[in-house]
């Protein structure tokens, strides 16, 4: 019992941890879309083709013995994990290979958390919150004949467009199609002219586009400018194939000159690949010698659209030798096969000197469809594909130049090995934008010596992924090039 003078007994505060729990940063996914309303970023269907990448960038005092395991929130289900081995700890990010099996359709919130070598201590990551979507707008195609899918239908309040119909505007009417989402998008292309994405005006609804004077001018003259639109999810899934063509005859302004005429074209409105057999697209330029006497100068241009979106570009100038007679342009096959399933335009500039004096109206035709598939990067110097011994000063990377490749394009090369037996991924990645290289010169990058010495002994892929600038579809087919397998290093040296 206390007496008066005594003091009560105090309770001694505890020692604070010197480690103060606290959330991580968030992992990344290479690949993923835009965040949008109440995600992070979206996962589409082309994403998971080899299971999803994510990465673990380190941002605390690693130690070897820290183990770091991916998750998906909801359940704590551990989706990944690897404990750091000596010399690991100082990697700048850890990335893991998450089985397709694993990830749900629709909502899904992804973390990880650190186990701190030698004692119970951890922290975890902020969340990641992402949509899965595996399905396409507008699902499968079931006409495999008929160009164009199936089950994307529109219509057009006039199919001969003169000045009466531009003054009062032109209206373009979706038709509802499968697999609609409240956050789709129709991309549409008029002619030359590229109607701004317009989101969805509600699911099972009829959406309306309507294109003014202005915009219809865009479309360029012709007696065949094609229509034809694509739906792209907030994913950035791509409905494939686009919609079937629409030819509607334009006769707006200023075109003096009759479009150019296809030399070389079996079905009309068609360019067929096989017909070409690897030939130039054959082109001819006429006006009559009134029109355009010798000594006058033909430029010519050709525009490809490719079916996901971009424009591949081909131009010459032909002066006239011959008045009256029709004058030849060719366009290279490499630059009408890069717009398989999209289509082509071509018209040309009459000039006296410097002067222009007048504008042809614009030939059209759709390109039959193929899979065209981006050339895999190669190590330069190492044909075999064998990179052994590692140079110490790294080795140069070539990415093949494609027909539609434009300054803005942004570029990620990527080197890929999924540690056998594991979730553990061995990831290089390396993010550019292609700048003013010529056209048809291929790029080249170098892999510094650390980011190879990582690979030594194993047989990673080789790949890379362009995104072009201002367009929302995506898909494997023409993102993502062919992978490569290489060797890194002598046999049997790696995991």
């Amino acid at each position: 019992m206390p007496t008066k003078n005594s003091k009560p007994a105090t309770t001694k505060p505890k020692k604070p941890s010197p480690v103060k729990p606290k959330f991580l940063d968030t992992l990344r996914v290479p690949g993923m879309s835009p965040a949008f309303a109440g995600y992070d970023g979206g996962i589409p269907l082309w994403l998971l083709a080899r299971g999803l990448t994510v990465s673990v960038d380190k941002n605390w005092p690693a130690k070897p013995g820290d183990k770091i395991e991916v998750l998906s929130i909801v359940g704590m289900k551990v989706l990944a994990e690897k404990t750091l081995e000596p010399g690991e700890e100082a990697r700048s990010s850890f990335s893991f290979a998450i089985s397709d099996s694993d990830l749900p359709n629709g909502d899904l919130i992804l973390g990880y958390r650190v186990w701190y070598t030698g004692g119970p201590s951890n922290d975890l990551s902020y969340p990641l919150t992402l949509m899965v979507k595996r399905t396409l707008p507008a699902g499968e195609d079931q006409d495999h004949i008929t160009p164009g899918h199936s089950e994307l239908n529109f219509k057009i309040s006039d199919t001969e467009i003169r000045e009466i119909q531009a003054g009062r505007g032109v209206t373009l009417t979706f038709e509802p199609y499968p697999n609609m989402h409240a956050l789709d998008r129709i991309e549409c292309q008029v002619g030359s002219f590229l109607a701004p994405p317009q989101q969805v005006t509600g699911v099972g609804q009829q959406t309306e586009i309507k294109l003014n004077r202005d915009q219809i001018i865009s479309i360029g003259n012709g007696t065949s400018r094609l229509v034809s639109f694509q739906v792209v999810d907030t994913v950035r899934n791509v409905s494939t194939p686009r919609s079937r063509n629409i030819p509607v005859l334009v006769d707006v302004g200023s075109a003096n000159y009759a479009a150019p005429i296809f030399a070389t074209q079996n079905y009309p409105g068609l360019i067929d690949l096989e017909s070409l057999n690897g030939e130039p697209l054959h082109m001819q330029l006429f006006t009559y010698p009134d029109q355009g006497p010798v000594g006058y100068t033909f430029f010519a241009s050709y525009q490809g659209y490719p079916k996901l979106g971009g424009r591949v570009l081909h131009d010459q100038y032909i002066p006239i030798v011959a008045a009256g007679r029709p004058h030849d342009f060719f366009v290279p096959h490499d630059k009408v096969r890069a717009v398989a399933g999209g289509k082509v335009e071509i018209s040309f500039i009459l000039f006296q000197g410097l002067n222009i004096v007048g504008y042809s109206k614009i030939a059209s035709a759709a390109v039959q469809d193929a899979i065209i598939r981006l050339q895999a990067p190669i190590f330069l110097r190492y044909p075999s594909h064998v990179v052994n011994p590692i140079p110490t000063g790294g080795a140069a990377v070539e990415i093949p130049w494609y027909a539609w490749r434009r300054p803005t394009d942004k570029i990620m090369l990527l080197m890929r090995y999924v540690i056998p037996g594991s979730h553990d991924l061995i990831l290089y990645d390396d993010l550019f934008t292609v700048g003013q290289v010529p056209e048809g010169v291929p790029i080249r990058r170098l892999i510094p010596y650390e980011d190879l010495l990582r690979f030594d002994g194993t047989t990673p892929e080789l790949y890379y992924v362009y995104e072009p600038e201002n367009i929302l579809a995506r898909s494997t087919s023409l993102n993502e090039s062919l992978r490569q397998e290489v060797r890194i290093g002598a046999p049997g040296r790696g995991r």
